[in-house]
C-alpha cells in the first residue's frame, strides 16, 4: 500500500527528503508546507530540483496541511526560529492521527521536560499515532551506532564521540569572528557563549538516550569549553587570524554515572587540521577528515571513524550536500519501520548493546 506523506519544510534537508518521497514509488506526496512565502504555490519538484510535474503545489498555510489526514508528516523544521512552534505543530498533527517523523531534535522528551514529554505522550494517544525522532547527532551517530558498537565490549569505562567541521572557508567576517568567535581573543569563548546555549538541548538528549540504551541514568551533565589557538597568523577565506587568537574551539559535554565521567560528546570547529594539541594533523593527498570519531574505552576498546561524502563527481541532479541527504534519508527509511510500530513514542532498537547496569566495578 503506498504511503501519503507531507514534507514539512524544504529547506536542505527539506529539499532532500522531498526528492526521494517524489521519486519513490512507495510513497504518494500529499502536500509540501513551506515558511518561505516566495516558494507558496510553486509544484514541490520545482523546489527540489526535479521537472515542475507532481501536481503538489507547496504551501504556507498549516490548517491546509492539517486538513489532508495525510499518514505520515516528515518534518524538517528549523529550530532557529525566534518563534518556536515545532512541539505544538508536530502535537497538533499528532492527535489528528498523522504520523509524525522529525529532524528536529526531540530525540529524548524527558530531557526537555515532564510537560513536553506528556504533550507528545498524550497526542499520539489521541491520535493513536507515532512519533519518531530521526537525525544524525542526537539521533543515530552516538545512540544507534556508537551504542551497537558497545555489544563487543566486556566492560565499558568511558565514550567519548568527536564530531568535527573545518569551518576555514566560512568567507563572512562576522560570521566567523563576531557569531562563532574565531579569531578572538581565548577568554572570549566560554560556557556562556551563544552557540553553546544553540547546542545544549540537542548533545544533552544524545548523552541521555545513550544512556537509557546502556540500562543506565546519568547524574549530572558537565559542559566546558576549550579554545585553541597558533602562535603564527592564519590565512583563511574571510582572511588573517592573526596569532594567538582563537583557531579551534572544543565544545564539550560530559555525562556522568556511578561517580565517573562515562559519556561525553565533542564538538569540534576548526581553521586547520595542524592542531597537535588536540591530536589533529595535515591530512594527506586524497585523504579525508572523519565526521564523527567516535573512541570507546573498554575491555577490549575500540576506536570508529566515519565520513560522510561523494566518491568522485557529485550524482547528476543532485543539489543537496552529502550530510544533508544522510539525515533525510535516514528519517524517510524510517517511515516503514515507525508505521509498523504500536502508538506512541517510536525509538530505534539498539539490538545488544551493553547493559551497563549490572556491569561490575573493580
Amino acid at each position: 500500500m503506498v504511503t501519503r506523506v507531507v514534507q514539512w519544510a524544504t529547506g536542505a534537508v527539506g529539499r532532500a527528503a522531498l526528492v526521494e518521497l517524489i521519486e519513490n514509488p512507495d510513497f504518494q506526496l500529499a502536500g509540501v508546507l513551506v515558511y518561505d512565502p516566495a516558494k507558496a504555490g510553486q509544484d514541490a519538484g520545482s523546489l527540489c530540483g526535479l521537472p515542475a510535474t507532481t501536481g503538489v503545489l507547496a504551501t504556507t498555510d498549516k490548517d491546509e496541511i492539517f486538513g489532508l489526514g495525510a499518514d505520515v508528516v516528515i518534518h524538517a523544521a528549523s529550530k532557529a526560529h525566534a518563534v518556536d512552534t515545532n512541539a505544538d505543530d508536530i502535537c497538533r498533527l499528532l492527535a489528528a492521527g498523522t504520523d509524525v517523523i522529525t529532524t528536529t531534535s526531540y530525540n529524548h522528551l524527558p530531557t526537555y521536560g515532564a510537560e513536553t514529554a506528556t504533550a507528545f505522550v498524550e497526542a499520539s494517544r489521541t491520535g493513536q499515532s507515532r512519533f519518531h525522532a530521526a537525525g544524525e547527532n542526537p539521533g543515530f551517530m552516538f545512540e544507534r551506532l556508537v551504542a551497537t558498537v558497545t555489544g563487543l565490549s566486556k566492560s565499558i569505562d568511558r565514550i567519548d564521540l568527536y564530531e568535527a567541521t573545518d569551518v576555514s572557508a566560512v568567507d563572512s567576517r562576522p560570521m566567523l569572528v563576531d557569531l562563532m568567535g574565531m579569531g578572538r581573543a581565548p577568554e572570549d569563548v566560554t560556557v556562556d557563549s551563544p552557540i553553546i546555549k544553540k547546542l545544549d538541548m540537542a548533545y544533552r538528549q544524545a548523552l541521555n538516550a545513550t544512556a537509557d540504551v546502556l540500562g543506565v541514568t546519568l547524574s549530572h551533565v558537565e559542559v566546558s569549553v576549550d579554545a585553541t589557538t597558533l602562535q603564527h597568523d592564519l590565512e583563511v577565506t574571510a582572511g588573517t587570524i592573526e596569532a594567538g587568537t582563537v583557531v579551534g574551539q572544543r565544545f564539550s559535554w560530559v555525562g556522568h554515572w556511578s561517580g565517573r565521567p562515562l559519556l561525553a560528546i565533542h564538538e569540534e570547529w576548526v581553521l586547520t587540521r595542524d592542531l597537535p594539541q588536540w591530536g589533529l594533523t595535515p591530512l594527506a593527498p586524497g585523504e579525508k577528515a572523519p565526521l564523527i570519531r567516535a573512541v570507546i574505552k573498554g575491555e577490549p576498546s575500540f576506536e570508529l571513524a566515519l565520513d560522510v561524502g561523494w566518491d568522485g563527481k557529485v550524482p547528476n541532479g543532485q543539489h543537496a550536500q552529502p550530510g544533508h541527504l544522510m539525515i533525510a534519508m535516514g528519517a524517510v527509511r524510517a517511515i516503514p519501520y515507525v508505521r509498523a510500530q504500536p502508538p506512541g513514542i517510536v525509538t530505534a532498537p539498539v539490538f545488544g548493546a551493553i547493559q551497563l547496569g549490572g556491569q561490575r566495578r573493580n
